[in-house]
């Protein structure tokens, strides 16, 4: 894993974009510098704002993409969910859990920095909103968006870092950065207050000439209701906060606004057209086919040696999913595993000197693809790939794949609303799940099925269905699932001789399991002197 030398502190960071100064990281792709306007001389129009919060949105959406799309595969990767497919940066000892205390590793640690970004970004506009004038319509809804993906970054930061510094005003130059860390409870608290607000002041989802894919009120309804849900679980099922989620999941779902599309795989862009911003998108990040638009997650997530003109572009073979789950899928005939590609026409052969262009396909009972399958490094590759990242449909020449990716489904929200619904009441929330599950076309679970039984089979049905989406990791830590699955993970693909997994796990996370806060903001945040996580103990 390679080791980042240089990391500027996540506040000190956002004040330096504020003031102009851009920042550059060696990575594999480059990354064009950018320039962050003084609000003191502008945000004095509308328009202006608008662009501010423009601006915010794009920060969020680095959260997941550009070079920090390798957290997406980190986190994946430390579930029972990801499979490398090759070696640069010792991608398979994520696998094994080997970073588990490190203070200087890889993608996670780099969301630190640009979740300030993000944070500044929306207090800016926060901060200018009131002084510029516009219709009170206007105001509300630039306000209720910025509060929105700020209290969801903070989310973002506290399930990784627990409680953080909180900071509601703007950065404006080097001084006053020195921001201490508040507790979980305020950070919830902060977390919380703004998706109330949020709540407040958005409108219905594309009501009113408001643009369907920005944040909404079942946006801020549906983030809420995973937050209270993370909340309860992670605090022995606390009743109060068990009912909260249910109350807000209930209210997208009684909105009416949102609905299953009718088949999983009508979601993602490689199988539909018209998946962008579809009926069961709740929030999604957006990409479009031009430079520094385009979704890197594509490019990062591929099958590297591939014909560049099936795949809609060029591709690295940085991480794939398991194809033990792909396995398990199969046979219990979910069609769910029809969104991992099992198929490609492309460069492959017995081996990486003798490729030929031509059909190969995945075999369950080898976990291998026929013929073989090579990365760019060159060695084998086991893993099946996610078609959620990618874009078959734009000119691969352009080298800009534009799928969009999901935040939140309206899926997550029937399976939230069913886990505390049956937390609290055994039974309860049945319908939810099973209108799921039979999406998936695995049939309902029978009423009686018991309250453990039921929360069991959310956790599949989760882990079935966001493969690939940031949400598993956290939905097996809160339960207490992500040690178990994780070392069964780490001793099958030993025992198979997959590549790059030669080691059985080295550490088991417990349920209370924190990153450490990346050494370079200990170092140049004094008020977080002293404040590091401890170090975290195998189970």
């Amino acid at each position: 894993m390679k080791t980042f030398k240089y990391m500027m502190a996540g506040v000190a960071m956002a004040a330096m974009a504020a003031t102009g100064v851009s920042l550059t990281s060696c990575s594999d792709l480059d990354e064009n510098p950018y320039t962050f306007i003084d609000p003191n001389s502008y945000y004095k129009t509308e328009a202006e704002v608008q662009t501010g919060l423009t601006g915010t949105y794009n920060r969020f959406r680095r959260l997941y993409s550009g070079n920090n799309a390798l957290y997406l595969a980190e986190i994946e990767m430390l579930t029972e969910q990801g499979w490398p497919t090759y070696n640069k940066d010792n991608m398979h000892e994520l696998s094994q859990w080997v970073y588990a205390n490190s203070e200087s590793v890889g993608g996670v640690m780099k969301i630190w920095a640009m979740a300030y970004e993000c944070i500044n970004r929306a207090n800016v506009v926060l901060g200018r909103v009131d002084g510029v004038s516009m219709s009170d319509e206007s105001r509300k809804r630039i306000k209720g968006q910025a509060l929105f993906l700020r209290g969801y970054t903070y989310f973002h930061l506290l399930r990784l870092f627990g409680g953080v510094p909180l900071t509601t005003t703007y950065t404006n130059g080097v001084e006053g950065l020195d921001i201490p860390r508040a507790s979980v409870d305020d950070t919830y608290k902060r977390i919380i207050d703004d998706l109330k607000q949020a709540e407040e002041f958005l409108p219905v989802r594309g009501t009113g000439g408001y643009e369907v894919w920005r944040a909404s009120r079942g946006s801020a309804q549906a983030a809420l209701g995973e937050v209270y849900l993370y909340k309860a679980t992670m605090n022995d099922n606390n009743r109060e906060d068990l009912q909260l989620a249910k109350d807000y999941s209930w209210q997208v779902i009684n909105s009416k606004v949102y609905k299953l599309m009718p088949e999983f795989t009508d979601n993602f862009y490689w199988f539909n057209a018209n998946a962008k911003n579809c009926e069961e998108s709740v929030f999604e990040l957006q990409y479009s086919e031009q430079a520094g638009q385009s979704n890197c997650m594509h490019i990062r997530f591929g099958l590297g040696r591939t014909n560049t003109a099936y795949m809609g572009c060029y591709q690295y073979a940085r991480f794939g999913v398991s194809g033990l789950l792909y396995k398990e899928m199969v046979e219990k005939g979910d069609k769910r595993a029809n969104a991992l590609l099992s198929y490609f026409e492309g460069l492959c052969g017995p081996d990486a000197k003798s490729l030929v262009s031509q059909p190969c396909r995945y075999n369950i009972n080898t976990l291998s693809w026929e013929p073989k399958a090579w990365n760019d490094r060159p060695a084998e590759m086991r893993a099946v790939f996610n078609c959620k990242y990618f874009d078959n449909r734009t000119s691969f020449s352009l080298e800009a794949p534009n799928a969009n990716f999901p935040i939140l489904r309206y899926s997550e929200v029937l399976l939230n609303y069913a886990e505390a619904a049956n937390l609290l009441n055994a039974g309860d929330g049945l319908e939810e799940l099973n209108e799921v599950r039979r999406r998936a076309g695995i049939g309902n679970l029978p009423e009686g099925t018991s309250q453990a039984d039921i929360d069991n089979d959310i956790l599949d049905q989760r882990r079935y269905e966001f493969v690939g989406e940031g949400k598993v990791f956290f939905d097996e830590l809160r339960k207490d699932k992500l040690a178990d699955f994780a070392t069964e993970k780490c001793r099958k693909t030993k025992e198979l001789g997959i590549t790059y997994m030669s080691d059985e796990i080295v550490f088991k996370p417990k349920k209370t399991y924190l990153f450490k806060i990346p050494k370079g903001d200990l170092d140049s945040n004094k008020a977080l002197k002293g404040a590091q996580n401890p170090d975290n103990v195998s189970k």
